[in-house]
């Protein structure tokens, strides 16, 4: 074997490695095409001042056209040991954001990809995040249940220190703001997609 051959079989299992490693990454990427419906198994229920509300499972967030659905894990630490273990089950509510449904900034963060090894059934969950389109509905549902829709009407890329994605805009509109690292597979930057309440 020439040294040329040697160090082309060395890239090609450093390659082959990667690739690997990065499976759930480009499993939840590429493969999943998917679509879920909309609301599937809510129901319609009258809240305490007789308005007729949907429901569905408390504490979950969906986006059907990306085929996206899991828990919303919420914590009340800011420390990043904190997050990390939430992101295991999940994506995670940002401590002091408005709650699903309040005036303010609903703001959730969940991981688009993660080492193979590390623990947890979420580490990919918003690898298509940044495919997301305007216009896109995006479901979630608060700790008794109650269903809110959020229409996309922003989508944007942010550096890992800009705090300004976690302003509540003075209480003044009810939006939904979700987070996940960018490039996928890296941490460089933060991909914002920004939704506003839907109300009928």
């Amino acid at each position: 074997m020439t040294q040329k051959q040697g160090y082309l079989l060395a890239a090609g299992l450093f390659v082959g490695a990667l690739m690997i490693m990065g499976f759930p990454y480009f499993q939840a990427r590429f493969l999943s095409t998917g679509t879920l419906p909309l609301a599937e198994g809510a129901d319609s229920v009258a809240d305490e001042s007789g308005t007729v509300v949907e429901t569905a499972e408390p504490n979950t967030l969906k986006i059907a056209s990306l085929a996206i659905e899991t828990p919303v894990i919420y914590v009340e630490d800011k420390t990043e040991s904190v997050y990390q273990e939430a992101l295991r089950d999940g994506v995670v509510h940002y401590p002091g954001t408005a709650l699903p449904g309040e005036h303010g900034n609903v703001y959730i963060f969940g991981h688009s990809s993660d080492y193979v090894w590390s623990p947890g059934e979420y580490k990919t969950v918003f690898a298509r995040l940044p495919t997301i389109e305007l216009g896109a509905v995006i479901e979630i549902t608060d700790a008794e249940g109650k269903l809110f829709h959020y229409i996309v009407t922003e989508t944007k890329v942010v550096g890992p220190r800009d705090l300004t994605v976690l302003d509540q805009l003075n209480y003044a509109k009810q939006i939904l703001t979700l987070q996940t690292s960018y490039p996928l597979g890296t941490a460089l930057q933060r991909y914002i997609v920004v939704a506003e309440l839907k109300v009928d």
